[in-house]
């Protein structure tokens, strides 16, 4: 949604969302070929964001990608347009210890998401600024990433968020994973 669309359901919860699979019956011909579709109910809340703040956001998920401790605390730095912070510099060092610790064998034990609620709560001592669709795009990632966890704890989603945004054509990544997801 946020990649291609620009476009978050800001309410995301079980009783907003609903999956709808074709039914095999031979005499109708199947609109959608078995695989799920995802329905969005009640888009009451939602947040879009400028393209500054798209590209700054997208460019923090590619530092978590790459492991780029720096560049996720910089683009962190300028995901407000009234920056507070009373000392980037120590936000900056802090976020690139976390990230060295994350690279070693014990930190890829780590979960990504809670490598993404670390980098918050950093940002929260920090007192770091975020715009409000900044935060809410966040947040929604986070309970999204959540529901796949324990839908499927298998999945790997730092391999997806790699595969998706760290090749030169990641349009064509975004479909091949999109599809990748979707049941036969």
């Amino acid at each position: 949604m946020l990649l291609v669309d620009n476009f978050i359901h800001a309410d995301m919860h079980p009783g907003n969302i609903l999956v709808w699979v074709a039914q095999n019956k031979p005499s109708r011909k199947r609109l959608f070929k078995s695989k799920p579709h995802v329905i969005f109910l009640d888009v009451g809340m939602t947040a879009e964001l400028s393209r500054s703040d798209r590209v700054n956001l997208l460019e923090c998920f590619k530092a978590f990608a790459r492991h780029d401790g720096r560049t996720a605390a910089e683009c962190t730095l300028g995901l407000s347009k009234q920056q507070n912070c009373p000392n980037p510099k120590a936000f900056i060092e802090e976020v690139e210890e976390s990230f060295t610790f994350w690279g070693t064998p014990e930190g890829d034990l780590v979960h990504p998401v809670d490598c993404m609620q670390q980098l918050l709560e950093k940002v929260r001592r920090h007192r770091v600024n975020v715009d409000g669709n900044v935060c809410t795009v966040m947040v929604t990632t986070l309970v999204l990433e959540g529901w796949q966890r324990k839908l499927d704890p298998a999945y790997n989603v730092m391999h997806t968020l790699q595969t998706l945004l760290l090749k030169a054509d990641w349009a064509k990544s975004l479909s091949y994973t999109i599809e990748g997801l979707m049941a036969p």
